[in-house]
């Protein structure tokens, strides 16, 4: 294989790895949104969360943690909705921008040729000096660390919510003995 190659497969193993591990803080971003807006468990309530638009769900985690008391987890909630945003942002880049070699470095860089992208991406310092700003692979990785980081975050919010659930039950079997007794 040459050098040529290996560095395509490597491009495309950390745009797929992306693309995998946000699907999987998607999944978790329902399970999340399904705890923080306390809705009443039903067979099909997942499958309705998970036809929202991630975007709307972040928006969503964001507005709820805004009306939790409890300072720590308003700032976990929030955090967490900012990761996933960070994270959408690349995997978004990557998912639909696609990837070109640099001509003067040759290293891969993912480069917008939609007008509105492209535009937005163009730096001007003069009318006959410019430059495109482009996203290199460096940034899919620390994205695939932040997904990572991302993910142990939610189960750590999701067991948070499960012992709450768990200690509410208790409280309310417990009255629920003393006022038969």
């Amino acid at each position: 294989m040459s050098t040529e190659e290996g560095k395509w497969k490597e491009a495309y193993a950390a745009v797929g790895e992306l693309v995998l591990l946000y699907a999987g803080l998607d999944h978790q971003l329902n399970h999340i949104i399904i705890e923080v807006a306390q809705l009443v468990r039903s067979p099909m309530l997942e499958a309705v969360v998970a036809t929202l638009d991630p975007r709307q769900k972040i928006e969503l985690l964001k507005a709820r943690a805004d009306h939790i008391r409890q300072q720590d987890w308003r700032k976990a909630l929030k955090a967490h909705a900012d990761r996933l945003e960070r994270v959408a942002r690349v995997r978004n880049t990557v998912a639909h921008v696609p990837i070109v070699p640099n001509k003067t470095t040759g290293n891969l860089e993912f480069a917008a040729t939609a007008a509105t992208k492209l535009l937005k991406s163009l730096k001007f310092q003069s009318k006959d000096d410019y430059t495109v700003d482009r996203m290199g692979l460096h940034r899919v990785r620390e994205a695939i660390d932040l997904g990572n980081k991302t993910l142990g975050g939610g189960q750590e919010i999701l067991a948070n919510f499960s012992n709450l659930r768990a200690a509410l039950a208790a409280k309310s079997s417990a009255r629920g003995t003393d006022e038969a007794g």
